[in-house]
């Protein structure tokens, strides 16, 4: 009867208990204490939960990292000033550089000296390894960014199910009342045929009835069931108080409405789309870049600028010799031009070691997706087809169903059926309307994730993502 639709609502369950076990602790209250009830549209759940997941905004952090280290690369084509000012006690210097009657062996310290130590250094050549570390920054903000659409994606998913589960709770709970209200009708009748010993009606049409009717009640509890634990996941994801209860808008369950577009046209789109071949793509070129950027340490970078020192003492006269320096007293400036070369036995050859090992990792994955999207979009175009060939199928079996109940029905209360007779059309009926339901909520959800596997829901996700960086 309703079992098909009951197991994936317990799966449905299962899936956000294991998903989120922590949050609906905090948000698994008793109904009596929820003091406010809200119906949210589709839109605005998913709204709500990328605007509020932790797990999006993790990734938009991701995001900034890569910009920030965006930036650290841009910089270092630019000038960079060194400055160490230090100070401290001076031995006493006077005279002139002929002759002085202090003693550097014998010093005397009856004054401070202030120091200050300069260099302003612009690298001019460094072999490609600035640019290629901003061509890597630059690839690995992209490669964050579609990291955030795919989780932002998948939160999306996430609304769907249980969006979609409660309009399929809601269908079944309604039918199960409406096969409990049948039953309860004929049930009195039976026993009130039985009371009057009319013909053709015993015990065992009344234990029949009750036996179905106990299985009946013991389904629309686990319906129930797994429409509050929709409607739990539902307040969950949208980040709501747990005193706000969560419904859908929209209960009814109906096939969604849209022109599906041949196979092709998808495939084609999950290339273009999806965000892991954007992140396959622009990973590999980011570590292509890091390569470069290590093999550059093989070679020196080139440079200009200026050096110098600005000094000053309370107890030490200066001097004009150019040959006679005190690095306590006096001051200089210089410019330069100069390279700055690392040797090392082996530590540059394991770096670039390191950057290539992770640009195969990063093309192996980039593989990896070549390989199984397709898949994932074929599959889920098949699932479509299925399920909506299902709804069509399960359509006219349960409008059938419907006229036999009626008509067993009908015949009961003529005295010319059976009391098992009306069992068995209610239970046909039930099933099949059931499974109606369940291919119907398999449907959409087959239509939620082709739109997922091909890449086409993140143009709707880009709209909902939060701004991290005005929450800083």
């Amino acid at each position: 009867m309703l079992i098909s639709a009951r197991s994936h609502l317990a799966c449905l369950g299962l899936m956000f208990s294991l998903s989120m076990l922590s949050i609906l602790a905090m948000s698994c209250l008793p109904a009596a204490a929820q003091s406010e009830r809200r119906a949210v549209s589709l839109q605005d759940a998913l709204e709500a939960a990328i605007r509020n997941s932790p797990q999006v905004k993790e990734e938009q952090f991701g995001v900034m990292l890569r910009e920030s280290q965006r930036k650290q690369a841009d910089a270092a084509r630019f000038a960079q000033l060194d400055l160490t000012v230090v100070g401290g006690p001076s031995p006493r210097a006077r005279g002139n550089q002929l002759d002085s009657p202090d003693s550097k062996t014998n010093a005397e310290i009856t004054g401070v000296f202030g120091r200050a130590i300069f260099s302003i250094i612009q690298p001019i050549y460094a072999f490609g390894k600035i640019n290629n570390f901003r061509k890597a920054a630059a690839h690995g903000i992209a490669a964050s960014q579609a990291a955030v659409h795919q989780k932002a994606t998948d939160v999306a998913m996430l609304v769907y199910q249980a969006y979609y589960g409660y309009q399929l709770a809601t269908a079944l709970e309604n039918l199960a009342s409406e096969i409990g209200g049948q039953l309860s009708s004929t049930l009195a009748k039976v026993q009130r045929q039985l009371e009057a010993e009319a013909p053709g009606v015993d015990n065992i049409d009344m234990f029949k009835l009750q036996t179905f009717e106990g299985e009946l009640n013991k389904q629309i509890n686990d319906i129930r069931q797994g429409k509050a634990l929709a409607a739990t996941a539902l307040q969950t994801l949208m980040a709501l108080p747990p005193a706000t209860a969560v419904e859908p808008a929209k209960t009814s369950l109906r096939p969604d409405q849209r022109d599906v577009e041949p196979l092709d046209t998808y495939l084609a789109d999950a290339r273009r789309l999806r965000p892991e071949f954007t992140q396959a793509r622009e990973g590999v070129k980011a570590f292509e870049a890091l390569v470069q950027a290590a093999k550059a340490d093989y070679y020196p970078v080139f440079f200009v600028g200026v050096v110098g020192s600005l000094a000053d003492a309370t107890n030490r006269d200066r001097f004009t010799n150019p040959f006679v320096f005190d690095s306590l007293k006096d001051d200089v400036a210089a410019p330069i031009v100069g390279l700055q070369w690392h040797y090392d036995l082996g530590i540059t050859a394991g770096k670039v070691d390191e950057a290539q090992a992770k640009l195969g990792q990063v093309q192996q994955k980039s593989a990896l997706a070549e390989q199984g999207i397709p898949f994932q979009v074929r599959q889920a175009y098949l699932e479509m087809e299925q399920h909506r060939d299902n709804i069509e199928a399960t359509k006219g079996g349960f409008r059938n169903g419907r006229k036999w109940l009626v008509a067993a029905l009908s015949n009961f209360d003529l005295g010319v059926g059976e009391g098992k007779d009306v069992a068995d059309a209610a239970v046909a009926y039930a099933k099949l309307r059931a499974s109606y339901f369940q291919s119907v909520y398999d449907y959409n959800l087959a239509l939620a994730k082709l739109d997922h596997v091909t890449g086409r829901d993140v143009a709707l996700v880009k709209t909902l993502l939060p701004d991290t960086r005005s929450r800083q």
